[in-house]
């Protein structure tokens, strides 16, 4: 801790010498102390003595956090210490761990110090076009000016792909303007169909830039010999069409795309937008034939999952003659679907309906078992607690073919007990907590679970566990959904119940359940909406300027106020708790009110605004509110409405005032396996 307080400070002799003190101290923690002094050593321009500490980082078992860092700073070092060709050496053996594009403008560099001019032009390139962003691009379009003076005509053009990546970068990354100037600069180097492409997307930049008027005159006009760049300028010019109101445009494009581009993925693309959005405005007759058409003609597309169940959903609630056939070959086609745990709760409804309460049991079974912990879930057990569904023996019929199903393979839940790699890491990680050094230790469980290729929920668990005691119940619920993705596919009694509680935290119970009470609100659906909102950060400010726990916005805030006396009402006041809370429970049981206790509605409401609400309520009737929910059109907003219910549930199972309803966990023992120092590749 000394040795980082005198890096950081700039004192970098004594952290130095403090660094190489505290390796023979503690040679558990030699790469932090040989890391520190690397660093020191660098600042000071004893560029031996760093190749020197930076090894004691390589040597490290298991890997250490810093080996890629490490050997970023010796291939500088060597670099400056003009020995270029040690560098490259070094950049190569580790060009995998150290992160991009940073390796790439080392290896460029590295090249470039070499003689090797070619190889560094493809390298500087590699982070100019790849990377257009990153503070690492400036520095290479410097340097490629250099070196294509001093290769002259030798001087590797870049790539078609290459311009083009740049362009498609700038537009990932919401600046669509400078996307347009380098497609315009693209287009007189290029040819063919790169060329044709860098045409289409000048137009597609003025769309994204909300200069709709001007794309859509534009890609109007252009004509392109490329299919698959046609096909791109038909789709935008249908997203140009409906975002002008021009309804009447977008048939015609469509029937072109199936004309003429039947199988490119553009008019896949173009179906799916335009059936969404005539979602929005309950228009049946647009929005199936165009599902329908995506569903059989992108069958083997993941997205194609999505346009099937709209199918279904449809027919199912209309009682269709196919609503059986349709459910029953979504689970069949689609296993891997989001969807198909809404097909197996709905094929259960319709046997019901059909008083086949034995093929409903069965399918009841399998979605519990499957997805746990989802909103059918939630319904299906509510659904097996009825005496008729408790009687019944799952169909056998049914369940052959539910067990015909190629249902996506999982893992075996995971041990929490740390095995011997874990145990290592999680004393390096206690011992640098010790001597202050929070930062290191969570980076080095954070390590742990992206490089060790196993018990990512061990490092999950100990990281939330750390964020809790520093009071930051959003950084623990954070940190379990980073690093144990699959944990909602775990039951309750697969994982610790303070694992569960670290998920599904009441950091501010209290206060809820005080002014949940008077509102007449449940204290532990107020939890799952705070969960869902703003994972319990009490100061987030998201983009949308909604703020706090609830996520007010400042007008509603200081409307919702007056009800309590308070005239004025400061914007801040919004991110203390007991503010947000009170607020927040009178507004939501306000909503309540207005849609007659209808849950689902009111949460719609929370989430989507009460107009959209009061318009969906109407696309009736529901016979379960299951139904109201596959019904809203925005992708959002049906799953917020899930998400809260599902919350709501996991909370009353831990914290009821009964005994919690969750079985008891039984600790599997830890993997037998040894720490490794090999690194798993970045992609």
């Amino acid at each position: 801790a000394v040795a980082q307080h005198q890096l950081e400070l700039g004192n970098f002799a004594p952290a130095a010498q403090y660094a190489t003190a505290a390796s023979a101290k503690a040679p558990v923690l030699d790469d932090y102390a040989q890391y520190i002094r690397a660093q020191a050593e660098y600042q000071l321009r004893n560029y031996a003595d760093v190749q020197q500490a930076a090894t004691h980082v390589f040597n490290q078992v298991p890997s250490s956090p810093f080996v890629g860092a490490a050997a970023a700073l010796a291939v500088r070092a060597d670099l400056d210490g003009d020995s270029p060709k040690q560098g490259l050496e070094l950049i190569k053996k580790f060009f995998d761990v150290i992160p991009q594009p940073q390796a790439d403008l080392l290896l460029a560099r590295c090249f470039d110090a070499t003689g090797d001019l070619a190889q560094a032009a493809e390298y500087y390139q590699r982070v100019y076009y790849s990377f257009p962003t990153s503070k690492e691009a400036t520095d290479a379009a410097n340097a490629l000016v250099d070196v294509k003076q001093r290769l002259g005509d030798a001087y590797p053009p870049p790539m078609p792909t290459a311009l083009l990546e740049r362009a498609q970068k700038l537009f990932d990354a919401k600046n669509p303007a400078a996307a347009r100037i380098e497609l315009a600069a693209a287009v007189p180097q290029l040819g063919g169909a790169e060329r044709d492409v860098a045409r289409v997307r000048l137009g597609v930049a003025d769309y994204l830039s909300g200069n709709t008027q001007a794309a859509f005159e534009y890609l109007t006009a252009l004509k392109v010999d490329d299919p698959e760049a046609d096909a791109e300028r038909l789709g935008y010019l249908i997203r140009c069409a409906r975002k002008a109101d021009r309804h009447a445009d977008v048939k015609p494009f469509l029937t072109q795309l199936e004309q003429q581009h039947p199988k490119s993925l553009w008019r896949m693309d173009a179906l799916i937008f335009i059936a969404d959005e005539s979602r929005t405005e309950n228009d049946a007759d647009t929005y199936l034939p165009l599902y329908r058409a995506c569903s059989e003609n992108f069958s083997k597309d993941p997205r194609a999952a999505w346009c099937h169940w709209r199918l279904a959903f449809d027919s199912y609630r209309k009682d269709s003659a196919d609503a059986y056939d349709l459910l029953r070959s979504h689970i069949e086609q689609y296993p891997a679907s989001d969807d198909v745990n809404n097909a197996l709760y709905f094929l259960g409804r319709l046997e019901e309906r059909k008083n086949d309460l034995a093929s409903a049991r069965a399918c009841y079974d399998e979605l519990v078992k499957r997805f746990p912990n989802t909103y059918y879930a939630v319904v299906t057990r509510e659904r097996l607690k009825d005496p008729g569904m408790q009687a019944a023996t799952p169909s056998q019929v049914m369940l052959d073919f539910l067990h015909s199903i190629a249902w996506p393979p999982r893992p075996e839940f995971p041990s929490f007990e740390p095995g011997e790699t874990a145990r290592i890491r999680l004393n390096r990680a206690q011992l640098l907590q010790l001597t202050g050094l929070t930062d290191f230790a969570e980076g080095e469980m954070k390590w742990g679970a992206r490089q060790d290729g196993e018990q990512e929920n061990v490092y999950a668990y100990e990281l939330a566990k750390s964020a809790i005691d520093r009071d930051a119940p959003d950084q623990a619920l954070h940190y379990i959904k980073a690093y144990a993705p699959g944990y909602l596919f775990m039951p309750l009694d697969e994982a610790p119940l303070r694992f569960w509680e670290l998920a599904f935290p009441i950091p501010y119970r209290n206060t809820i359940v005080v002014y949940s009470r008077q509102q007449s609100l449940d204290p532990f659906l107020v939890s799952a909406l705070i969960r869902q909102e703003s994972e319990f950060n009490a100061k987030i400010i998201s983009h949308a300027n909604a703020y706090g726990l609830m996520q007010l916005l400042p007008s509603t805030g200081r409307q919702l106020a007056r009800h309590f006396g308070v005239r004025r009402l400061n914007s801040a006041q919004l991110l203390t708790v007991d503010r947000n809370i009170q607020l927040g429970t009178y507004f939501f049981r306000n909503l309540l009110d207005s849609y007659a206790g209808q849950l689902e509605i009111a949460l719609a409401s929370y989430n989507a605004g009460p107009g959209r609400a009061n318009l969906w309520r109407t696309w009736g009737p529901f016979r379960e509110p299951a139904e109201f929910i596959e019904t809203v059109p925005f992708h959002e907003t049906r799953g917020y409405i899930q998400i809260v219910l599902r919350n709501e549930d996991v909370y009353r199972r831990l914290y009821g005032e009964v005994v919690p309803d969750v079985p008891t966990y039984h600790a599997k023992p830890a993997p037998k396996t040894k720490p490794r120092k090999r690194l798993k590749r970045h992609p």
